[in-house]
């Protein structure tokens, strides 16, 4: 949704290890890359993904409609705010990546920040 390569590849080694399934992680990302995402979500979590894209895109144009549209979906107002509040997270931490022209030469992909020595630490602490 942004273009920030580093992210991407970060996340999705993640991504792929939390799932632990390979096959089914490529589908998920090949649907990404496509813009395809109503072919492997529900009504429920692409409108989702569509309000964080909305958030992350063009977050001016978003309105009480794009609000409705989660609600009708069955997002609580509770949820809704954590959709925005992660998706803004994420963006803010994005535009310091790139804009710090981080790259992941030298990392090891999918790693937590807090333990970059150990691939099955995933813990925040």
């Amino acid at each position: 949704m942004n273009n920030c390569d580093y992210c991407v590849q970060h996340h999705f080694s993640g991504f792929s290890r939390l799932l632990n399934n390979d096959e089914k992680a490529n589908q998920f990302f090949e649907c990404i890359k496509n813009d395809s995402l109503e072919t492997y979500f529900d009504d429920h979590y692409l409108c989702g993904i569509i309000y964080a894209r909305k958030i992350t895109q063009d977050p001016v144009s978003i309105t009480e409609q794009d609000i409705d549209d989660l609600r009708s979906v069955g997002f609580s107002e509770g949820e809704i705010l954590e959709i925005n509040q992660v998706t803004s997270y994420f963006n803010y931490v994005n535009r310091m990546v790139v804009g710090l022209g981080v790259t992941t030469e030298g990392d090891i992909i999918g790693l937590s920040p807090n333990n970059s020595d150990d691939p099955k630490n995933w813990s925040h602490q």
